[in-house]
C-alpha cells in the first residue's frame, strides 16, 4: 500500500500554513466509510450491482489487505472481474476478498509476505492453476517504514533526514514498493501475454506517487517511486510490443487507515502535513477512486494513451484525480450500495493536487485581503480543478534550503504562465 498521503513539495510545510486546524478523528460513520469497514447491521443493504464490464477477466492486486490495494480490488468487483487479493494476514486477505465478491466480482484470498520471492512464486502457480492467464495485474504491496518500525514513526513525524533514519528505511521501501513490483511482474508476465490478442491488451499497473518527481517525506521514498514510474516504462518498452500496456497510477490524497492512525496519535504536525491544512472530507479521495480508475483503463484498452499524463520522467502516467475527472467517474456511491457503506456517498473526484484547485485554497486566502479570498478558495473562480502545475514544476522545486523549514516563495508568480489547461 502506497503512501499517499504525504504533502507535495509545492505546499508550504504546515508551520506556514496560518492557523491550521487541530487535526480531530472524523465522525465514526465517516470513517468507517473511509476505511472501508462495514459497520454492523448494514449487511441487509443492498450490493452495488456489478457493471460487468471486466466480467470474464482475471485481475491480481498484490497488498491488499487493507487501504488503497483494498479499494482497487472492490472497485475491480463492481466491474464483474475475478480478483486474486494478496497479503500477509488471512483474515484480511479473506475480508477483501469477500468485499470483491459483494461488490459484484468473484474474489479470492492469497496469503502471501511480498518480500519472499518462493510465496510470490507460489500465488502467481496458484494463480495459473486456477485461471491460466492474469489480464490486469496491479502492483501495490508496500512496507511503510513508519508502521513497522516506532523508532522510524516517530523520527519520520519529527522530520528526520535520511542520515537521522535507521538504514532499515531505505531497505523497506525498495524491497516491498520496488522489488516487489519486479518480482509479482516477472512471474506474471507469463500469464498476462497469455491473455493478450488482436483485440484485447492487459493492463500491468504500478501504484506510485508524485514523490516520483517531488520531495515527500523521506529521501528513500522518493528515490523508490521514481525507480517505479521507470520500471513501468521500460516494462511498456519491453512488453508493449507483445500486447501489454504498463501504466504508472498516481493517487492523490487518500484517506486510508494510516492517515486514521495519524489522527488517532494526535499527530497534528503530520497530518497537516498530509492535507495542507486543510479539512479532509475535502481534500481526500477514498481508495475506491483509484480502483475505479484502473478499472475502466482496464476495460478500454483505447484510453490508456489518450489519459496519460504529457511531460514528466516517464510520460507513463495516470493521475486518478485528473482521470476520473477527465472520464467523468465519480468517487463514493449511491445509496443502498456496497460502494456507499464503505467509502461514503456519491460525490465528484477531489482536486488533483497538482491543480489550482488543490493549491491555490491551501496556500493562498490569509495572503489577500479578507475580501479577496473568496477568489482562491475551494470553488472560487482561480481554484480551477482543470488547471494543472506542470510536472516540471514540480521537479524543479524553487525552494533552496529544506522544504520542511521554508515557504515556497512567489508561489503565484512562478504559477502564471506554466500552468497547462487540459483541451
Amino acid at each position: 500500500m502506497p503512501l499517499t498521503a504525504a504533502a507535495p513539495r509545492l505546499l508550504p510545510p504546515a508551520a506556514s500554513i496560518s492557523k491550521p486546524k487541530a487535526a480531530t478523528p472524523l465522525p465514526r460513520r465517516d470513517l468507517m466509510r473511509l476505511l472501508g469497514v462495514v459497520a454492523p447491521g448494514t449487511a441487509a443493504l443492498a450490493a452495488f450491482a456489478a457493471s460487468g464490464r471486466l466480467r470474464g477477466r482475471t485481475a491480481c492486486v498484490t497488498g491488499a489487505s487493507r487501504g488503497i490495494g483494498k479499494g482497487i480490488a472492490v472497485a475491480l468487483g463492481e466491474a464483474g472481474a475475478k480478483v486474486f487479493v494478496t497479503g500477509r494476514k488471512k483474515a484480511a486477505v479473506e475480508s477483501t476478498a469477500e468485499l470483491v465478491t459483494r461488490a459484484g466480482g468473484e474474489g479470492v484470498a492469497l496469503v502471501c509476505d511480498h518480500a519472499v520471492d518462493e510465496q510470490v512464486k507460489g500465488a502467481f502457480d496458484q494463480i495459473r492453476s486456477d485461471a491460466g492467464k492474469l489480464d490486469v495485474l496491479v502492483n501495490n504491496a508496500f512496507q511503510d517504514p513508519a508502521q513497522k518500525n516506532p523508532q522510524s514513526d516517530q523520527l519520520l513525524s519529527k522530520g528526520a533526514k535520511f542520515f537521522e533514519l535507521p538504514l532499515e528505511v531505505w531497505d523497506d521501501v525498495h524491497r516491498v514498493g520496488l522489488r516487489s513490483h519486479y518480482v509479482a511482474s516477472y512471474y506474471a508476465a507469463p500469464m498476462l501475454l497469455n491473455a493478450a490478442s488482436d483485440s484485447w491488451r492487459p493492463l500491468l499497473c504500478v501504484t506510485s506517487a508524485p514523490a516520483a518527481v517531488t520531495y515527500y517525506y523521506a529521501a528513500a521514498y522518493g528515490v523508490a517511486k521514481a525507480a517505479s514510474d521507470r520500471l513501468v516504462r521500460d516494462l511498456q518498452v519491453e512488453l508493449g510490443p507483445l500486447g501489454v500496456d504498463c501504466v504508472s497510477v498516481w493517487p492523490g490524497v487518500v484517506y486510508t487507515e494510516f492517515v486514521q492512525s495519524l489522527y488517532e496519535k494526535g499527530d497534528v504536525e503530520r497530518i497537516n502535513r498530509v492535507t495542507g491544512g486543510r479539512d479532509p472530507n475535502v481534500v481526500c479521495e477514498s481508495p475506491l477512486l483509484t480502483g475505479r480508475v484502473i478499472a475502466k483503463l482496464a476495460e478500454a484498452p483505447e484510453l490508456r494513451k489518450q489519459v496519460l499524463s504529457t511531460g514528466g520522467l516517464t510520460s507513463r502516467v495516470a493521475v486518478v484525480a485528473e482521470v476520473a475527472r477527465d472520464l467523468k467517474l465519480r468517487d463514493g456511491g449511491v445509496e443502498g450500495s456496497l460502494a456507499n457503506q464503505l467509502y461514503g456517498p456519491d460525490r465528484e473526484p477531489a482536486a488533483s493536487i497538482r491543480s489550482l484547485g488543490y493549491l491555490l485554497p491551501a496556500f493562498l486566502p490569509d495572503k489577500l485581503p479578507e475580501g479577496l479570498r473568496w477568489v482562491v478558495e475551494p470553488g472560487g473562480p482561480l481554484a480551477s480543478k482543470d488547471v494543472r502545475v506542470p510536472f516540471e514544476l514540480m521537479a524543479q522545486d524553487p525552494r533552496t534550503e529544506d522544504p520542511r523549514q521554508q515557504e515556497l516563495k512567489d508561489f503565484a508568480k512562478v504559477l502564471t504562465n506554466t500552468v497547462s489547461v487540459p483541451d
